[in-house]
Order: structure tokens, then sequence, then C-alpha cells
């Protein structure tokens, strides 16, 4: 048995290196029902399948994986059942969105579907007026999803006006099942054989080994396990986004009628309010804006006052001067004579 348990330890050695180097990136579904991206965990792929493949040789893993693709694929004589994952949106205009929305979950209910969310809001009309509005999103059976949306339409007045969005979408998720199904049929074939080596271990140490590589495959197989469940449920049942608003009311026009009175009493308030106004004007400029111009017009007085007083000081300097020079030259002028 030591040459078996050599065998398997150099197995794990080799798949754990190919593993670090062989991982996929991690596959990705879009989930439009809610808006989201289910990613799928990274996992060693091609060791796993490589596993099996030693196990149970190449021609079982590739009859295991000719059973989970689609025949018209394979070859075979039946089509694989496509997955398509349906959803819809639609708006509508009713007279009491609210008691509209409470038929609508209980149609739901009765349908075997279930409310995913439910709120109401009021939006505004017109100055104080408020409109109730509803929005929904719900989840029917997919083959109950065009019965549904008729139920919606039909509770509008008029389909053809009060129906302003309506939008059905799918999203087919054939391939992606199919390749998860093979991948966990592969990794279930590979746990049933480690199960078996596991039996035949001869120490605690080499059932240890063995059994830590049965956990990590059964925790993969949980999470695949996982994935199909989702898609599978995604398939059977739509989700609809519902938004109920009110019927906006047309607008009331009214005639307003003519009067001389009206016309000269408006004219006399516009005159009173005109008035008012210059007046407020007026007794702001006296009580604001007049001591302020006071109090930043004494710097520029005092500041020209000084430059004057230096002119008119540097002036007389200058004539006292030309007054003793003219002095001075009448002097030399009777001295010379």
């Amino acid at each position: 048995m030591k040459k078996t348990s050599y065998i398997v330890i150099f197995l794990l050695v080799i798949l754990s290196l190919l593993a670090a180097g062989c991982k996929p990136k991690a596959a990705s579904v879009q989930n439009r029902d809610y808006g989201g991206i289910y990613e799928e965990p990274e996992y060693e792929y091609y060791a796993d399948n490589m596993m099996a493949d030693m196990a149970y040789g190449s021609e079982n893993s590739a009859a295991a994986y000719s059973k989970a693709v689609p025949a018209a694929e394979n070859g075979g004589g039946s089509e694989q059942k496509r997955m398509i994952q349906k959803s819809a949106s639609i708006q509508i205009q009713v007279m009491d969105p609210i008691a509209s929305a409470e038929k609508l979950i209980t149609l739901t209910e009765q349908m075997g579907g279930f409310v995913v969310s439910s709120s109401s809001t009021q939006e505004r009309y017109s100055g104080d007026i408020y409109l109730p509005r509803a929005n929904l999103t719900i989840r029917v059976p997919a083959e109950k999803l065009n019965e549904t949306l008729e139920f919606i339409e039909n509770m509008t007045g008029d389909a053809s006006k009060d129906v302003s969005n309506k939008r059905i979408y799918g999203v087919d998720i054939t391939s992606d099942y199919v390749d998860t199904s093979s991948r966990l049929s592969s990794l279930e074939k590979t746990r049933d054989k480690l199960y078996e080596i596991l039996d035949t271990a001869q120490n605690a140490e080499e059932a240890l080994e063995v059994y830590q590589s049965i956990a990590n495959v059964e925790s993969d197989i949980e999470v695949y396990k996982g994935q199909i469940k989702y898609m599978e449920e995604s398939v059977a049942l739509s989700s609809i986004d519902v938004t109920i608003s009110s019927i906006r009311p047309a607008p009331i026009s009214t005639v307003t009628k003519w009067s001389l009175g009206d016309v000269f009493k408006d004219a006399f308030e516009s005159l009173l309010d005109g008035c008012k106004s210059v007046i407020e004007f007026l007794i702001y400029f006296l009580i604001v804006v007049v001591p302020i111009l006071i109090l930043a017009a004494i710097p520029i007085v005092i500041i020209v006052f000084v430059v004057r007083k230096l002119i008119r000081s540097k002036k007389e300097k200058s004539g006292k001067h030309d007054e003793n020079v003219k002095k001075e030259d009448v002097l030399t002028q009777v001295n010379k004579e």
C-alpha cells in the first residue's frame, strides 16, 4: 500500500501545481432580474477533470460530458431544452394606484409567485396637490408571464393610452447551465473515486490526505449545486418591474371677466406700491448710504486739506525767495550806478 500512497501523494502534488497555473477566469452569469452579477468562484477545473480522467479513463469522462451537453451539439437524437430567463417591465396609469397595487399582489400570490419589493410614494402634481404612485417587483411562474402582463394592462381604462412603457426580454443561459452541470458531474465522479481510495488507506496520514481532497471537492460541489439551483429558479420564475402612476387630471381653464373698476384699483395699488418703494429707498439712503458716504469722505477731506496746505506753504516760500532775489538785483544795480 505504500506504493499506492506515494502515487496518490504524487498525483495531488501534480494537481496542485496544475491548479496554480491553469486557473480559468471566474465565469459570470448576468442576473437580469435584480440587475446584479452572480460571480462563479474560481475552480481548478482542468485539474479536477484530469483527476477524473486518471480515475475513470478518458472514455468515461467523455461519456459523462456528453450526457450534459445539448443533443444538438453532441449529435444526439433529442434536443436539450433551452434555459431562458424571462423578465419584463411595465408602466401604467390608473385612477387609484394603491388599490391597483393591492390587486396585483393578490393575483401574484394566487399564481404561486411572490412580491420581491413594494413601495408607494407621493409625486407632486401642482402647487400643494400630490398624486400617489406605487412601485412593485414581482416574480410569477414563467408560463404565466403574458397572463400577468395582460392583467396589468386591463387594470387601466385604455391600454393604448395608459400603458406608457412595456418591455419583455430574456437571457439564454443554456450554455452556462450545461457547462455547470458537466463540471458538477465530473466532480461527483471524482469524489466517489476518492472515497474508494479512502477505503484502501493503510494509515491515518494517507486517510487524512485523501479526506482533505474529498472536503475540497465537496465544497466545490455545493457551490455548483447552488448555481444550478439558482439558474433553474430564475428560469422557472419571471421577474416583472411594475410602476403604477396616477392619471393626471386635465387642467381647469377659467375665463377672467374684465372690469373697469378693477383696472383702476390695480393701477392705484401699483401707484401706492411705487410710492412706497421710493419712500423706502429715500429712508434707506438717508439712514444707511449718507452716513457711509460721510465716513468715507472724512479721510479724503483731510488728505486734500493737508495737500493744499503743503502746496500753499511751498508757494509762500517760493514767493519770499523771489522777493529776496529781486531785492538783491536792485541793490546790485544801485551799486553799479
